[in-house]
């Protein structure tokens, strides 16, 4: 069995109404068609660069997931035919560093994100006064 990677763009409208329902979705495929999910977590919320079926944004959701290479012909046929999935992307993962982006992915959840660093006047005033105070 070989470990992918499965980089879905979901509908932002559906997934912000029932976020459950939609990453169930894509977990439910992937096992319908024999896989196993290893990780599973929200990547980003972006704008597209392009529309794509009348879409300007989508939800980024990152999969991995252990599946033997005859699953992957009906897990994208079904991908195709399910409205909440507007496009999605699957690579093989190289079995030398599966473990490490699959560890990677599960870490992410937990990971505390530094807040933004202000933009504007403000955050330009707040600078150059630390400075001066440093002096």
């Amino acid at each position: 069995m070989q470990v992918y990677e499965g980089m879905f763009i979901l509908d932002p409208s559906k997934y912000s109404r029932d976020p459950a329902a939609s990453a169930q979705q894509v977990a439910d495929i992937i096992t319908q068609n024999g896989g196993t999910i290893l990780a599973a977590r929200l990547w980003d919320e972006r704008k597209l660069a392009y529309p794509i079926k009348g879409h300007k944004k989508g939800v980024y959701w990152l999969t991995y997931f252990r599946m033997e290479g005859g699953g992957l012909t009906a897990l994208e046929r079904q991908c195709e035919i399910t409205d909440d999935i507007i496009r999605k992307l699957v690579l093989r993962v190289d079995p030398r560093i599966a473990d490490a982006l699959v560890q990677h992915a599960l870490a992410g959840d937990t990971v505390a994100r530094r807040p933004a660093a202000p933009v504007g006047p403000a955050a330009t005033d707040t600078v150059v006064a630390e400075a001066v105070d440093g002096e």
